[in-house]
């Protein structure tokens, strides 16, 4: 079973020789790495040029004009030749035995999909406070959480993500447009309604936080990063539920089942709402991502929250968070 990796890069140079060295060590040899470096503005053309040359028969190199992420995606998956892909930050890094992890569950299960976790590390490789991407457990009915939450977000980031190329090529190419970023985003939630997605809650490598990546748990939003967060998730919203009418899934998400998106477009509000409160307060205390605890302190800080309104009926200035 052949895997290829598709690597994404911008600006990464520092960060590659690294990335590529895990690839090129891992325990499992059937491997190609597709390099698609995305109108990179330092020297990353002759950090990969150098790096192709360590092993020209496993790594292919794509030079583009920028494109984004999405852009990147599609060049890397039609380059492609493995029956399995699997996908790379440029400035992640993995353990040696990952692939052949995943590839132990594409030979005897049904899955379409593997995720998995990776460990936390900055930009100089250590790890950060025993961090990683850990989160609630999942089943492999995906399809069914996304529904069950309206698409809400608690899934590995693009370094854990690998498919079968046949559920792939239902999914790409995808629109660069919409997905120049987040498009690991576009590839779980639509592979999620092709087939059974296997989530191991092992870390099976790192991802990197440093000054010059989006990276999950940023703290405390803006209201210009929220109103930009919502769009996102409005926009994900609309490309999930076309690519259902696509391949005729009898089902569609609801975004009024997204927790994060209906409190924050509450709070946004600024005004009490008796029946969104009651509905909201439902959400919190059915939100499967959260422990019981977790649902009995989030619904006192929902409530607590919304009861200022009474008093002060006026457009909310605070940033919210989730």
């Amino acid at each position: 079973m052949k895997v290829s990796v598709i690597i994404s890069n911008y600006n990464y140079a520092r960060y590659l020789p690294k990335t590529i060295d895990s690839v090129l060590a891992q325990t499992y040899s059937n491997i190609e790495i597709i390099i698609v470096d995305d109108g990179s503005k330092d020297d990353s053309r002759d950090v990969i040029t150098k790096l192709q040359a360590k092993a020209p028969n496993q790594i292919k190199t794509i030079f583009q004009p920028n494109q984004g992420q999405g852009g990147a995606f599609n060049a890397g998956f039609q380059a492609a030749s493995g029956d399995i892909i699997a996908f790379l930050d440029a400035d992640d890094i993995w353990k040696p035995e990952k692939v052949q992890r995943i590839v132990e569950i594409f030979n005897t299960s049904d899955v379409v999909g593997v995720m998995h976790h990776l460990d936390i590390i900055d930009a100089d490789d250590k790890y950060v406070n025993n961090a990683s991407t850990q989160g609630p457990k999942l089943s492999d009915d995906l399809a069914k959480v996304v529904l069950n939450t309206g698409n809400a977000w608690c899934f590995p980031p693009t370094s854990g993500l690998s498919y079968r190329r046949e559920a792939l090529a239902k999914v790409f190419p995808i629109d660069p447009i919409k997905w120049r970023i987040w498009a690991d985003g576009c590839i779980i939630y639509c592979t999620a309604f092709l087939g059974k997605i296997k989530t191991l809650h092992e870390n099976l490598g790192s991802y990197r936080i440093h000054g010059a990546n989006n990276h999950i748990g940023q703290g405390v939003a803006t209201k210009e990063q929220e109103a930009k967060a919502q769009a996102g998730i409005e926009q994900t919203n609309r490309y999930i539920n076309e690519f259902l009418e696509r391949i005729n899934y009898p089902t569609r998400v609801d975004l009024s089942r997204n927790l994060q998106y209906r409190r924050t477009k509450y709070y946004q509000q600024g005004k009490w709402n008796s029946r969104e409160v009651w509905a909201i307060s439902r959400l919190i205390l059915g939100w499967s991502f959260y422990s019981w605890q977790e649902r009995v302190y989030y619904l006192a800080r929902f409530l607590s929250k919304s009861g200022k309104f009474l008093a002060r009926p006026a457009v909310n200035t605070e940033s919210t968070t989730i």
